[in-house]
């Protein structure tokens, strides 16, 4: 359990200035931030039911304040593998940005890399790859194949380190990226389905999509929150199948 937490005033100005006046939230949002379930990159396994009995709430009142933090874009929650992530949290228990050579990367590489590679934890390392120089660590490799070709590349002064580790093992000057585009796992799997306008429509795409009746209620929430795959949907409907 960590001994103390960091958290700069400046999320009533900022962060939860979005959520004044609830009180549901609030509470949510300061259990997230100071949990002994917490690590120092806000990306944890932490139950909607721990939460409620925290805080002292009914579970329906920490699921909304939850939902509520969400749709501030505050943090993250995956519903079934009851994942949590405080967008902002790394940058305050650790610092905005760390050098190359600092031991913390390492540190954070290794959090990251005991986790599953799921919509959360690529948004944490999209959000994080630059300043704390995560695209280094061969731990991570997995993460960097399954960034979109689009996202922010390092600078050349960053990706020196890098350009030396490919001389040394014979890689091609780009590194991860300059490999055969084969070896790349298809982006599409980890890329959320579009969020439904509805929750009727979204209970209306996973029925049709196969998914169980008994699971359609835990797919809606992740669905509704941006955080259901088709990677996530394969799982369903081969437990599914399995149990037939």
């Amino acid at each position: 359990m960590r001994k103390f937490a960091s958290i700069p005033p400046r999320v009533w100005q900022a962060d939860l200035k979005r959520v004044r006046g609830n009180l549901e939230a609030l509470a949510v949002h300061y259990h997230l931030t100071t949990s002994g379930h917490a690590n120092m990159l806000g990306l944890y396994y932490v139950p909607v039911a721990y939460i409620a009995h925290e805080i002292g709430c009914p579970q329906e009142g920490a699921s909304k304040g939850l939902l509520d933090l969400v749709e501030a874009k505050i943090c993250s929650y995956d519903y079934q593998r009851e994942l949590a992530w405080v967008h902002e949290m790394a940058a305050d228990q650790i610092a905005p940005q760390l050098s190359p050579k600092d031991k913390r990367v390492k540190g954070v590489a290794d959090q990251l890399a005991m986790l599953p590679i799921c919509p959360i934890t690529l948004g944490f390392y999209q959000r994080y790859r630059i300043p704390f120089h995560l695209y280094d660590e061969r731990n991570l490799e997995e993460f960097e194949l399954s960034m979109p070709d689009d996202v922010e590349a390092p600078s050349k002064a960053l990706r020196s380190k890098e350009k030396e580790k490919d001389l040394e093992e014979g890689e091609g000057p780009s590194g991860f990226r300059g490999r055969e585009s084969s070896e790349k796992p298809s982006d599409t799997m980890f890329s959320p389905f579009p969020i439904p306008k509805s929750s009727a429509d979204g209970r209306t795409f996973l029925l049709n999509k196969g998914v169980p009746g008994d699971q359609v209620d835990n797919c809606l929430r992740n669905l509704l929150g941006g955080n259901f795959t088709p990677y996530d949907l394969e799982g369903i409907l081969t437990d599914a199948r399995s149990a037939a």
